[in-house]
């Protein structure tokens, strides 16, 4: 092996029970350079990352740190040889000050009596992130006030402080909107200039803009590590799955039927106004608009009214008044939300539970569960949906992200919901379980039901959705036929331009 890299993980072997999720995995990042890591969920880069974080132990394989072999890696030695990690889930204590979160544990004091001061702490803390990432936030803001970008910001900060020679970047933009992606790679790429950037993500375009290098894993085994220069997200995409996807989007064969949902008129406190609009019976209708245009906002006050000052929702020729979570999923309205970690799945409890849990009324007599039938009905959506989990009892929480997201829709089509609001589906899952989710909502559409997408994804929503709503400081400002919309004309009017200002080329 060469002196050239500072960090080697060499042949790295991890099993767990029944799953062999590293076999011989070799990763060597040089000095000053942004190595991008990609592979499907499932594919062994969480497993290797925790490997490095000292969160688990290699099986068998070596691990050297600037030629240096490293035995027993725990959280506090690789704090010590200061390798940083940046998630995509922020730990953050949301009622500290921005300058708390940034000396936690470092505090400057004065006098023998280790006493603080606050005022002299939140100015060193402007200082520093002026100095150190080009930004300016008062020390004296609550982190919970902060946007997603600045809370990340804030980490990278105090990562910064910590004089570190890695700093990994795990998902860092799955919730981020353009501005403050903009924003984290241009703080990356001066990273890159003076320290290793490890940099996972889903989104290969931003992968290949950023990185200098990038290793692909495929089933827990490395495919190859290559130079960035000349690839094309097509060419890490086949790497990654093995294969080509020719058509990412099913055809839309769909035939609209009678109305299912008629939203009229409906305002929300502080966060939409006037919204109106219908989704038929096997119609995919597409929702979207920069974060904080009310987008997601609608899709919740559907399946929970609280909060709604005004207009009227109609299900089924029924008007809901003060409708409930509870009485959405009573109706056959599912919700599925963006944050599937906290919301959309239970990830202590097993894929079975997860799948039933809405429908023990279906799958009980007289109160007690069959447990024969739960079992036969679970393993048919597990196989209809491909959800790849070595069994029913295995817990949602240890599944990749595109497979908790495939748990959360058979929960609901275990329930035989007629409405689907899907929030941000697929944000943060690979490619390849995209187009697996893909041809799950067009075969539910297909079938009879009404599905409300909810997604910054452009051409997700051209490519799946008969009609695009887009929605701008809280209203709806244009409708779009999605057989004959460009992405081009969409991220126009999310902006708050005519829909007829461009024309671009078709998704």
């Amino acid at each position: 092996m060469s002196e050239e890299y500072i960090l080697e993980m060499i042949n790295i072997q991890k099993e767990f029970p029944g799953v062999k999720a590293l076999e011989n995995v070799t990763l060597q990042i040089r000095n000053a350079e942004i190595h991008g890591i990609v592979g499907e969920n499932g594919a062994g880069k969480s497993t290797l990352m925790k490997i490095l974080a000292g969160i688990y132990s290699q099986d068998s394989g070596q691990i050297k740190f600037n030629g240096e072999i490293k035995e027993h890696l725990t959280t506090k030695i690789v704090d010590k040889m200061k390798i940083h990690f940046i998630h995509q889930e922020r730990y953050i204590v949301p009622h500290l000050t921005v300058a708390e979160s940034l000396f936690l544990g470092i505090e400057p004091t004065y006098s023998h009596l280790k006493l603080l001061n606050r005022k002299s702490m939140e100015k060193e803390a402007e200082v520093i992130l002026k100095e150190k990432l080009g930004i300016v936030i008062s020390g004296n803001r609550l982190m919970g006030n902060l946007t997603v970008g600045e809370q990340q910001l804030i980490q990278i900060c105090r990562a910064l402080l910590n004089d570190p020679k890695i700093i990994v970047f795990d998902e860092p933009t799955a919730v981020l909107p353009k501005q403050e992606a903009d924003r984290l790679f241009s703080i990356i790429r001066e990273l890159g200039k003076k320290i290793a950037v490890i940099y996972i993500s889903h989104y290969l375009g931003e992968v290949l803009d950023l990185c200098h290098r990038i290793t692909v894993l495929r089933n827990g085994t490395k495919v190859k590590t290559m130079d960035c220069n000349g690839l094309e997200v097509k060419d890490i995409v086949v790497m990654m799955i093995g294969r080509n996807i020719e058509n990412q989007f099913p055809p839309k064969k769909r035939w609209k039927k009678e109305v299912l949902l008629n939203v009229k008129g409906l305002t929300h406190s502080g966060q939409f106004t006037d919204v109106s609009f219908q989704v038929h019976s096997g119609e995919i209708i597409g929702i979207t608009g920069l974060m904080g245009s009310g987008h997601t906002d609608v899709g919740k006050a559907i399946y929970d009214s609280s909060g709604i000052v005004g207009g009227a929702v109609e299900f089924n020729g029924r008007q809901l008044l003060k409708n409930s979570p509870e009485k959405s999923v009573a109706l056959g309205i599912a919700y599925i939300p963006e944050d599937r970690r906290k919301l959309g799945v239970i990830q202590n409890m097993s894929v079975r539970e997860n799948i039933t849990i809405s429908s023990l009324k279906k799958i009980s007599d007289k109160g007690i569960i069959n447990n024969t039938y739960e079992h036969d009905k679970v393993h048919e959506l597990i196989e209809k949906l491909g959800i790849r989990t070595f069994s029913q009892e295995t817990a949602a929480g240890l599944l990749s992200g595109g497979n908790q997201q495939k748990v959360a829709i058979g929960k609901w089509l275990n329930s035989d919901s007629k409405l689907f609001i899907l929030n941000e589906l697929t944000s943060g899952v690979d490619v390849g379980a995209k187009v697996e989710i893909y041809s799950i909502i067009s075969e539910m559409a297909e079938q009879g039901a009404g599905i409300i997408l909810i997604s910054q994804d452009i051409q997700e929503l051209v490519g799946l959705s008969d009609r695009i709503l887009v929605m701008y400081r809280g209203k709806v400002i244009n409708e779009f036929d999605g057989n004959s919309i460009t992405t081009n004309e969409v991220f126009i009017s999310m902006m708050g331009g005519n829909k007829n200002d461009s024309i671009g080329s078709k998704c």
